[in-house]
């Protein structure tokens, strides 16, 4: 009995004593904000294809820089999406400064699913915008 008393009272005082990550305070980052400066969905662009092209403006309010990714959710047809990115590469923003996000990609068709009165009538619209912080 007394074995045991002699090997937990060090223990004891051992995790009592050590100082934890959370003693420090952390600043708490306010949200990067975005604004949308074009989002545009060409269902046919003549080419057998569709192009989406969007420019989406990230500004980081904070006095320190941010690392992070972003994700855009959109109304793919009636089907809201947010497509996953591959990361990293993160995307770094100065301390109270912007980044603008340019994607604009055009995709063939796929005709063995979709008929051109299908393809006419398919859309892609915004939904939201999110700036996600990396933790290091």
């Amino acid at each position: 009995m007394k074995a045991k008393v002699f090997f937990l009272i060090p223990m004891f005082l051992l995790f009592l004593g050590c100082s934890s990550d959370n003693d420090v305070p952390e600043k708490t980052l306010k949200p990067v904000t975005y604004e949308v400066l074009l989002f545009e969905f060409t269902a046919d662009t003549g080419n057998n294809s569709s192009r989406l092209h969007y420019e989406i403006k990230y500004t980081n309010p904070n006095d320190v820089a941010v690392k992070g990714t972003s994700s855009v959710t959109a109304n793919y047809n009636g089907l809201i999406l947010t497509p996953i990115k591959r990361v990293p590469p993160y995307i770094e923003i100065g301390a109270n400064s912007t980044y603008t996000e340019v994607y604009n990609v055009e995709s063939p068709h796929d005709t063995q699913s979709l008929s051109p009165e299908q393809i006419k009538t398919y859309y892609i619209k915004f939904v939201s915008a999110n700036f996600v912080f990396a933790i290091d």
